[in-house]
């Protein structure tokens, strides 16, 4: 999983719209959605679950204090 995509998913984590998270990252929706995508393919679900599996599998560190 790239760098991009990983903060992609720390941002959905957070609950970060995907207009919200373009805005962050200075790029467009089709960008993060495409970034949301190759993350899911990675972590081998089809949707945000991808971000559950991201903290099991230490991808995206260790799962943030309420």
């Amino acid at each position: 999983m790239s760098g991009r995509e990983r903060e992609v998913l720390r941002l959905v984590a957070r609950c970060t719209s995907n207009r919200a998270i373009a805005g962050v990252l200075c790029t467009g929706g089709a960008t993060v959605k495409t970034h949301l995508t190759h993350s899911y393919g990675t972590s081998g679900v089809r949707d945000a679950a991808a971000v559950a599996v991201g903290y099991d599998r230490g991808i995206l560190g260790r799962i943030p204090a309420g």
